[in-house]
């Protein structure tokens, strides 16, 4: 049978002698599982619970009497002398050693716990080994061997197993230098540089929109967001844009594939959106018609573009999970869309329900937000593509804002544990009294328009800036971006070098 015997007899003889053993539970959590033969268990069962009944002095008399109530523990108890075993046990017991002994005992415990898993114990400890010098070797061994050297074992056996039978393509590994040539040859042919965003700021401090990132870009109820992803949609895909400083269509020099999400605007809306930023015209008066013949012609124009340019627009208004997968699943493989704008992560009915289904318990909305969130990121890797997505944010954002205090993920509606998944993170919020008298000297350089947003970037993964405030002027009417200027944190104006992308 798989166990120390010595061990036993020094554990319970140690009990015996010292019972206030058994009240460090904390240090010591001995159970009658580590006695596999019944008459230790027996043993123990009786000690343990006189302790915990009040018992000070634990002896044969004592357990003896306990057990009288127990007729089949009682009569085992009998049949191996009992008596005469707890006298002898308490002699030899050495308290000063228990330590060591306990070890020994929990090491047993759990080597019959893995082979009741089925696991083979031999490489830790090999009862068949006969020879008295290899037994000797094997058994030094296992007494340098701790728990956690044990649990370590079988752990790293897990994860042979895991990694030989893993369905999921994104857990590999490598050795360190593995490819590294590849790598700086294909950085040398292609930079680790994306595609423009709207803005040209941005661009240059996030090295612009790229494969396998996903950016998270927040506001206020009614602060823009999808607004914000449309233009951004339209700056990648769209075949011509009208230049507002030349007065004429230009040519778009990239025509990305893209798809904006929305789970709140219809498509007619998105399309408005798009209209306005692709002809420059106000959307305002696209809808109410009171465009001039001018700008009449330029939307007329923009609507044939916006039908040639390769951009989708969805609309999923109670989704869940599998529902947004399987529209980007869709999108990427029927539209070949490398480019995805979700616009903004929020619980839903199906969600919380789906959730709940998966798990078996309610789940949070923090919790829920966060699993979203981590699912939108792996989906970035899984089709290798860019994604930008948003949140609202919370109660607090306003009274921070009013009082000029440092923007960041504390102010994320649901959890701010969101922002932990996404490899650049920021929130766009109009420009606020404070910050308007912060940056007066900057102004006073002249800045025309002058900024009326500030995005406040409070994460950057693998960039030099993740702490810094882009000053812009933003046409709500056209979401067409003109960048004002850089500060840090605390409004004091500084230079990034601009990022110019050209098409491939």
């Amino acid at each position: 049978m798989l166990q120390d015997k010595k061990a036993i007899i020094q554990v319970l003889g140690c009990i015996l002698k010292e019972p206030s053993l058994l009240s460090d539970s904390n240090k010591y959590q001995i159970t009658a599982n580590d006695f596999p033969e019944r008459f230790h268990s027996i043993l123990f069962f009786a000690m343990y619970n006189l302790f915990h009944q009040g018992t000070e002095v634990i002896n044969e008399i004592e357990i003896d009497g306990y057990l009288r109530d127990f007729d089949i523990q009682y009569k085992i108890f009998n049949e191996n002398n009992g008596h005469d075993y707890v006298e002898q046990i308490q002699k030899l017991a050495v308290v000063e050693n228990f330590d060591y002994y306990y070890t020994r005992l929990k090491k047993f415990s759990l080597l019959r716990e893995m082979v009741g898993l089925g696991f083979n114990i031999d490489e830790i400890y090999d009862e068949s080994i006969i020879d008295p010098k290899e037994q000797e070797v094997m058994k030094e061994k296992f007494d340098k061997t701790s728990i956690e050297d044990i649990l370590s074992f079988y752990e790293m056996k897990i994860v042979d197993i895991k990694e030989k039978f893993s369905t999921n393509p994104e857990s590999i590994g490598i050795q360190g230098g593995e490819g590294v040539d590849e790598l700086l040859k294909r950085l040398e042919d292609s930079p680790d540089i994306g595609v423009p965003m709207n803005s040209e700021m941005l661009t240059s401090i996030f090295r612009g929109s790229r494969k396998k990132k996903f950016y998270l870009r927040s506001s206020m109820t009614g602060g823009g967001k999808t607004r914000n992803m449309v233009a951004d949609a339209c700056r990648l895909s769209a075949t011509e844009l009208y230049d507002l400083k030349q007065n004429k269509w230009v040519k778009n020099d990239f025509q990305e594939k893209s798809v904006v999400i929305s789970t709140e605007m219809i498509s007619e809306e998105l399309q408005s959106l798009a209209l306005a930023y692709i002809s420059g015209v106000e959307e305002k008066k696209i809808l109410r018609n009171t465009t001039t013949e001018d700008e009449k012609t330029r939307v007329k124009k923009a609507a044939k573009v916006l039908k040639e340019s390769p951009i989708w627009f969805e609309h999923l208004p109670d989704f869940n999970i599998k529902e947004i997968e399987r529209t980007i699943e869709k999108n990427v493989i029927r539209n070949e869309v490398e480019y995805v704008y979700f616009d903004y992560i929020h619980s839903s009915v199906t969600i919380f329900a789906e959730m709940s289904k998966k798990s078996g318990v309610n789940l949070r909305e923090d919790q829920i937000l966060l699993l979203m969130s981590d699912k939108l990121k792996g989906l970035c890797n899984k089709y290798d593509i860019y994604m930008m997505s948003a949140t609202q944010l919370n109660g607090d954002w306003k009274d921070a804002w009013l009082r000029g205090l440092q923007i960041d993920a504390s102010y994320l509606r649901g959890s701010k544990a969101i922002a932990d998944k996404t490899d650049a993170a920021m929130i766009v919020l109009p420009l606020s009294k404070k910050e308007k008298d912060a940056i007066g000297a900057i102004l006073e350089s002249g800045f025309y328009p002058e900024p009326n947003f500030v995005t406040h970037v409070f994460k950057n993964r693998g960039n030099e800036h993740d702490k810094v405030k882009v000053f812009s002027h933003i046409n709500m009417g056209t979401m067409r971006i003109k960048d004002c200027f850089i500060t840090d944190v605390d409004n004091k104006l500084i230079q990034i070098e601009k990022l110019i992308i050209k098409a491939g």
